[in-house]
């Protein structure tokens, strides 16, 4: 959820202009998934410096596609701490016609 002070930008026009140029980039996948051999679809785009009141306006931290990864769900509350690595998750890969499917 978003924070009170970022609640407009995430609405904004650039926010969900570079939003999805990172997802197009990331080919919306889970780039720490991929990192790591797995498939997983990304449906966050997480800053990698965090947005603070200080730093919301500055273009290069809350826009600029280098400050920007897509994550899964899992990945992005792991990047925030708000659960453990250690969780066991399910894997995902494509099927012959190009489907993700679950394989665990």
């Amino acid at each position: 959820m978003a924070k009170e002070f970022s609640e407009a930008f995430y609405h904004s026009r650039s926010w969900k202009r570079a939003r999805c140029e990172a997802l197009i980039r990331d080919h919306d996948l889970c780039q720490h998934c991929a990192a790591h051999g797995n498939v997983e679809s990304a449906v966050m785009v997480h800053h990698v410096i965090e947005l603070t009141p200080a730093n919301i306006n500055d273009p290069r931290i809350a826009t600029d596609l280098s400050n920007l990864v897509s994550l899964c769900d899992t990945c992005h509350k792991i990047v925030h701490g708000w659960v453990s690595a250690d969780k066991p998750r399910r894997r995902h890969t494509f099927d012959a016609d190009g489907n993700l499917i679950c394989i665990e």
